[in-house]
């Protein structure tokens, strides 16, 4: 939805956020007896009204529906930009319908209860909109009428006085209870509230979805309704200076559903910082690493460390006794290599956010912690250049990350990675691997021109299991040719015993990856997975490749298809003078249709170039497309 308004209204009005998708055609199988069916969905009309606040639906928005069995998508169909919107697709016949805005794939419906996730990190810009698809509201419909009430509140923030010459990174929430993160909603009344359910404490971050900064202005947090001790509010700046309000002992902040406070913030004396983000850290603001928070309260004083001159290694060789847990890298050059060791619970940083350190990976193997607790590693706004990768005896290696043995989180995130040719990224080899969180988030992923392999993650024969793999808003990118042998995944065909559990592969964008062969992604079992919002883009003639055996299919299992797929509004777009016009689809097989889900498998072929200008080295994308891919 989209709404149109000078100020937000709080207290009794509906606030519905604005989204962005596509409308898909759904596979069909002589199983599915789910039949084709339309809602007309509008808002409760409010009491009172502040400054004339209108909501509209607009094109492309799409709602959860549930029949008791699935989590159906239904697309708008008509009403765009009124009050009141049909919306259209497959459920089974039932008595009573629950319906859930946004549209969510991983959402749930059980025992009259909604179980969803609100991000904790968020978009916006200063043009008071929310970020696509993120305020939710609820409906319950007997008749095809759905009358949705908005379950989540506001925290609007008129940031004012910004220093000439700055503007605004990032803005953050965060109290001693959880402001986002996973929700349930019961649904067996007529009034509708989310409540928060998961086992973290989150705050929320708002930052520009181009990565770039905001202005001077207001903004809007959408965050779970409640009662919030310790509420704080920080407004960082681009020059790493920030001001904060509230905190520890701070007055109750409660936040009702369908309403919200406002805030006010006066930058004009901001409290200034040295060290980038190290500073931010010590002076007790969050560091937010792939939408988790990571604070100097989790720390003891010795796990804290600070490089500002090259070193050779950085390690953790137990929780209780090591040489630290959270590094933060002020080094701008590291000529030789840095061996990073994996024996236990390390966080990486690089502590100026908009000078990346350069690094000279060491491949470290991603060993099991020596304690009890989950072995962790996660890189944090980092250059890693694979291409100058060695070993601890000098030799120059082809991997990055090499998994032995179980392992609990792998985390790449806000960082440029350069890599090698004939090379992966992670690699999986030994016997009875496992990792339980493997994230590629936020990158830009430099990847040379060639016929030779070049994966994000290449496994051996061997069992091994991956409980969740997400791969999302990153840029892949090949600057000086094509990259002809390119997966996200691979394996042999024959032997491939990987299985993963749970695969994010969204809102990324690829430009001049392809691959000669009509297999790619090949994994043996793998369920609960979501594709969307892909970008693949060519900016030159590849004539030279043969357009029928040219497929970059993203996934092809051996053994299992998923069971549960969500993949739909994926794009591409092939400059005029590439006469081969190839097909990019999700899975191998172009008949697959999941048990719970829905599959639009090929990308939809653009006609118009989606960057701005035709020139995708600065990953601009114009309006319309925005939503698609990754942008820096």
């Amino acid at each position: 939805m989209k709404k149109i308004l000078s100020y937000i209204a709080f207290g009794a009005a509906t606030i519905v956020s604005a989204s962005c998708s596509v409308n898909q055609m759904t596979p069909q199988v002589s199983s599915d007896t789910r039949v084709q069916m339309e809602f007309t969905a509008g808002t409760v009309d409010t009491k009172t009204s502040i400054n004339d606040l209108e909501v509209l639906w607009s094109a492309g928005d799409a709602i959860s529906v549930f029949d008791g069995t699935n989590n159906n998508r239904f697309n708008l169909t008509g009403g765009e930009g009124t009050k009141s919107a049909t919306f259209s697709g497959l459920a089974e016949t039932v008595s009573e319908y629950v319906a859930l805005y946004p549209y969510s794939a991983n959402a749930s419906f059980a025992d009259n209860t909604i179980t969803a996730t609100l991000p904790v990190e968020q978009y916006s810009t200063v043009d008071n909109s929310f970020d696509t698809m993120l305020n939710p509201a609820v409906a319950k419909s007997s008749d095809n009428t759905l009358t949705f009430r908005n379950i989540a509140g506001l925290i609007r923030i008129n940031v004012t006085n910004v220093p000439e010459g700055l503007g605004i990174r990032e803005i953050q929430a965060k109290a001693a209870t959880s402001l986002t993160g996973e929700y349930t909603v019961n649904t067996s009344g007529d009034d509708f509230e989310a409540v928060a359910s998961g086992s973290e404490v989150n705050g929320v971050r708002l930052v520009a979805k181009d990565g770039g900064e905001l202005a001077e202005g207001a903004y809007n947090l959408v965050v779970l309704p409640g009662e919030y001790a310790n509420f704080k509010v920080t407004v960082i700046l681009t020059d790493g200076s920030y001001i904060a309000k509230g905190g520890e002992n701070a007055p109750v902040a409660t936040i009702p559903a369908n309403g919200g406070i406002n805030i006010t913030i006066d930058a004009s004396n901001p409290t200034s910082v040295s060290s980038g983000l190290y500073g931010l850290f010590k002076a007790g603001e969050d560091i937010y690493i792939a939408g988790k928070a990571y604070n100097k309260s989790q720390y003891e004083e010795a796990e804290i460390r600070h490089f500002t001159t090259a070193t050779s290694s950085i390690y953790n060789s137990s929780k209780t006794n090591g040489d630290g847990k959270i590094f933060f890298i002020d080094i701008k050059d590291q000529q030789g290599p840095l061996s990073i060791g994996n024996a236990g619970d390390i966080v990486v940083i690089g502590v100026d956010p908009d000078n990346k350190p350069h690094v000279i990976r060491s491949a470290a193997n991603l060993a099991s912690s020596l304690t009890t607790d989950k072995s962790r590693l996660v890189l944090h706004n980092l250059n890693i250049d694979m291409p100058n990768s060695q070993n601890n005896q000098g030799a120059a290696v082809n991997f990055g990350f090499i998994a032995n043995s179980a392992f609990g989180e792998l985390t790449l995130s806000n960082c440029d990675i350069t890599m090698r040719d004939a090379s992966a990224l992670i690699q999986i080899n030994s016997a009875g691997t496992t990792i339980d969180e493997l994230n590629i988030i936020d990158c830009n992923i430099n990847i040379p021109a060639g016929t030779t392999n070049r994966y994000i993650l290449t496994v051996g024969t061997n069992p091994h299991t991956i409980s969740s793999l997400n791969i999302s808003n990153n840029i892949l990118h090949c600057d000086d040719g094509i990259a002809g042998t390119f997966r996200f995944i691979n394996s042999n065909w024959t032997s491939c015993q990987l299985v993963i559990n749970k695969l994010d592969i969204n809102n990324n964008t690829l430009v001049n990856l392809a691959n000669t062969s009509t297999s790619a992604g090949i994994v043996k079992d793998i369920d609960n997975v979501t594709v969307t919002k892909n970008l693949i883009y060519f900016n030159q003639s590849i004539d030279n490749y043969d357009s029928n055996s040219s497929y970059p299919n993203f996934l092809r299992p051996t053994g299992k298809y998923p069971e549960i797929a969500n993949c739909y509004d994926n794009i591409s777009y092939q400059l005029p003078t590439d006469e081969c016009q190839r097909t990019f689809r999700v899975f191998q097989d172009n008949n697959y249709t999941p048990t719970v889900g829905q599959v639009e498998n090929a990308f939809r072929k653009l006609d118009v170039d989606p960057f701005e200008s035709g020139d995708f080295a600065t990953f601009k994308l114009s309006p319309e497309y925005a939503s698609y891919g990754a942008q820096r």
